[in-house]
């Protein structure tokens, strides 16, 4: 069984504007359970790439582990540089928007550090590029594996 296991660092500057680095329990308050990841075009759909030789395009990026999220997200700029295919139209909820409008598309996540990849066949394209990610995990992706979430360690423990 692989198991993905992060230890959260990040950086923060003093008052002089120096960097120094963050114990990993204030990384992981700062900016939440991050994980490596790449998303790409499923692999249902780029069978008709792959048939003719071209390759598949993939994008390297942080999501972030969202047990609020019922769905899975993908940066919409992300998705349009993928040449994602919008599958429909839904409507998602969020702790400041109520039925806000998004495309619907279809998305294979990797986590390269333990070899897992997952087709989500309906994602939220939402804006996420201004906070750093590339996609959030939702528990539509988490109903596959356990998720321990340690804050005085400031680590995060996936087993699939």
């Amino acid at each position: 069984m692989p198991v993905l296991h992060l230890e959260a660092s990040g950086e923060a500057a003093d008052r002089d504007g120096k960097k120094a680095s963050l114990p990993p329990a204030q990384a992981l308050l700062l900016r939440g359970p991050c994980v490596p990841v790449v998303v790409s075009l499923p692999q249902s759909a780029a069978k008709g790439l792959m048939a003719s030789g071209k390759a598949v395009p993939s994008m390297q990026g942080l999501a972030l582990i969202d047990t609020g999220a019922t769905t899975t997200c993908i940066d919409q700029e992300a998705a349009r540089q993928l040449g994602l295919p919008t599958i429909d139209q839904g409507e998602i909820n969020s702790a400041s928007h109520d039925k806000h409008p998004c495309n619907i598309h279809p998305v294979q996540i990797t986590i390269p550090l333990v070899g897992l990849s997952v087709e989500i066949p309906r994602t939220a394209g939402v804006s996420l590029k201004s906070q750093g990610l590339v996609a959030l995990i939702g528990r539509d992706f988490l109903s596959r594996c356990t998720l321990f979430y340690n804050g005085p360690a400031g680590s995060l423990t996936l087993p699939f």
